[in-house]
């Protein structure tokens, strides 16, 4: 027996079985919150190599698209070895990138971990300079003072404890014995799939294009494809330049701290470089434990090292950033700010520095959207325009009204010659010719 099927039902029927299976996974995930949490936590943890072969990938491409401009420019100049230039092209960028990579590591993770340690060392001379400040500053007010040294000596107590428990934990790192082996394979595995990705970009792009047009509508595969071409872009100019422009900052800093005998100053050369990745709030992240810190070992430096991180910034944010950045993102300031307080506390430092490129694309999408529907609806696209009450946007034209048959009558319509006389009255050229054929 033959069943016949009904096209309208089994369209019903098929939505039905998506929403109630979306029901049923909504609900599994609230009950199985933490299973589902372990589980995705399981799964990043095997996808690690990939996920950091992904990201030293992102920062290798830029080098390697110079290189390979000069190699077929310069060196290689036949298009058939295109081969040859792209492996040529990887393996120095892949040298240039390991060798800033194993340069800090051997220069600054040092010095840096020394500077934590002899901080910890000296916690108890920075703990009584403190307590001297507390009893002359408020040496005639009892109460405060008693207050103060109360809290001073718990954070002392907790200071105590924690230095404990961490000052090991960087002795070991020092020595190489805490978490170096986990580090470095998930490095040497994601630098090895860097490479992979690097040598076969066009395929692999290639072959993600190939799924999504297979799977999508014309228009749909037009929308995402120019979402990851404008990701793309925005992301590779931000974070390529915003490092550029931090690791500037930091040698900048570092210089001048030697220069003015400072101490710990590749700890805080660091400190302002990283933290200058972050917009808006990265100097002054950096500057106040900077200062902080000093202030602690000596005052009067702690004042000429806030002066010369301020006039770093502002040399920075006025000279050398516009000049390396320019304007990658297009975000306005009150959008930048609510971008980093948002991805801020839902991701931390590392959500502080994809916040910028990712709300700018979300901006520049949003803004396109609109643009767009507001000319259909035949309103203006210009901002200035809904400054004021929109109920002018809104005005209908006034009813037209017929003219009265008095009205009609009182109007006076010129005849064809009439209008033809006065059209040779205003072209001069008219006048000429008609002159000229009454002297003939």
């Amino acid at each position: 027996m033959k069943v016949q099927t009904n096209k309208k039902y089994t369209t019903i029927a098929f939505y039905a079985v998506i929403v109630i299976a979306i029901n049923v996974l909504l609900v599994v995930a609230v009950f199985k919150f933490n299973t589902i949490l372990k589980l995705i936590s399981t799964l990043v943890s095997a996808l690690t190599p990939v996920i950091v072969g992904l990201v030293i990938a992102f920062l290798i491409n830029p080098i390697m698209v110079n290189f390979e401009k000069l190699f077929r420019n310069k060196v290689v100049k036949n298009p058939a070895k295109k081969k040859l230039t792209r492996a040529c092209s990887v393996t120095v960028a892949s040298l240039v990138f390991l060798g800033i990579v194993v340069g800090l590591t051997y220069v600054v993770v040092p010095e840096l971990i020394n500077s934590i340690i002899d901080i910890f060392n000296n916690a108890s001379n920075i703990v009584i300079k403190v307590q001297g400040w507390i009893n002359k500053l408020f040496k005639n007010y009892p109460d405060i003072e008693t207050m103060a040294t109360e809290k001073l000596k718990a954070f002392s107590t907790d200071l105590g404890t924690v230095i404990e428990k961490v000052q090991p934990m960087f002795e070991n790192i020092l020595s190489g014995a805490w978490g170096v082996i986990n580090v470095l394979k998930n490095f040497v595995f994601g630098f090895i799939v860097s490479i992979y990705m690097l040598c076969s970009k066009e395929k692999l792009l290639a072959q993600a294009k190939k799924i999504i047009i297979a799977n999508t509508k014309k228009s749909t595969c037009e929308k995402i494809m120019r979402v990851c071409t404008e990701t793309n872009k925005v992301f590779a100019g931000f974070l390529s330049g915003k490092i550029i422009d931090s690791a500037i900052i930091g040698v900048l800093c570092f210089i001048g701290l030697t220069i003015m005998n400072m101490p710990y100053n590749i700890m805080i050369s660091v400190l302002v470089g990283v933290t200058n990745i972050i917009p808006f709030f990265g100097p002054i992240i950096g500057a106040i434990p900077s200062t902080a810190l000093m202030l602690f070992i000596d005052p009067k430096k702690a004042i000429i090292l806030l002066i010369f991180i301020v006039i770093l910034q502002q040399f920075d944010g006025n000279i050398l950033g516009p000049k390396i950045l320019g304007d990658s993102t297009g975000l306005p300031g009150f959008w930048v700010l609510v971008s980093l307080f948002f991805f801020g506390n839902l991701f931390g430092f590392i959500g502080m520095v994809i916040a910028v490129p990712t709300f700018a694309l979300l901006y520049t999408f949003t803004r396109e959207s609109v643009v767009q529907r507001l000319r259909k609806k035949k309103l203006p696209v210009d901002t200035d325009y809904y400054m004021e009450d929109v109920e002018h946007l809104y005005k209908k034209n006034e009813k037209r009204i017929p003219l009265t048959p008095e009205q009609l009558d009182a109007m006076v319509i010129p005849s064809a010659d009439e209008v033809n006389e006065v059209n040779r009255e205003d072209d001069p050229e008219i006048v000429d010719d008609h002159n000229e054929n009454k002297d003939q």
